[in-house]
């Protein structure tokens, strides 16, 4: 019983020295986008709004926040499969640079194609070898909102029916009840 325990407990803690590891590249990293976010609001104080002027970076740079910000989440959780961690992890950092090499574009355009440009060589080479990988994940979670969709979907149904025989009844009563 207790062998039982002790594995589990040792990949919890693996898990969590993994994390901690990861956590000066993830503080680093809303270091830089927050110091970018601030000179982006200083070159434009007295001109045009970068939404304005760069609308498509600025919602792009929104889409990698926030993809960033979700697979922050996902990796923080405490979990026993860490199977996926690393491509996490590698998702995460892509995220990352990829929102503070938008923000450079607008500063700096050659050194943020460069940056973002090294992104895409990183999310290339990831798919190329975690492909199985991802797409095991994938299926794990496809499979496990079809699960919790079916269930879903049969409770609905459950609550459907019985209020289909309450009414029904109730229907029946009435009407013995009139005759």
């Amino acid at each position: 019983m207790k062998s039982d325990t002790i594995p589990c407990f040792s990949s919890i803690c693996r898990s969590q020295q993994q994390l901690d590891s990861s956590t000066t590249v993830h503080t680093a990293l809303g270091f830089l986008i927050m110091m970018l976010l601030a000179l982006i609001q200083v070159r434009f104080q007295n001109t045009d709004n970068p939404f304005h002027t760069n609308g498509g970076i600025m919602f792009s740079f929104i889409g990698c926040a926030l993809g960033y910000s979700i697979t922050l989440a996902w990796i923080s959780q405490p979990t026993l499969n860490t199977s996926y961690l690393h491509i996490g992890r590698s998702v995460c950092v892509i995220f990352g640079t990829s929102a503070s090499g938008l923000l450079v574009e607008i500063l700096l355009p050659p050194l943020g194609f460069f940056i973002l440009a090294i992104c895409a060589l990183m999310f290339a080479q990831l798919l190329c070898v975690s492909h199985q990988e991802i797409l095991q994940c994938f299926q794990e979670i496809f499979r496990s909102i079809n699960q919790y969709t079916s269930e879903a979907f049969k409770t609905l149904c459950g609550w459907a029916q019985n209020g289909f025989q309450s009414l029904k009844q109730a229907a029946s009563r009435a009407f013995n009840s009139s005759s």
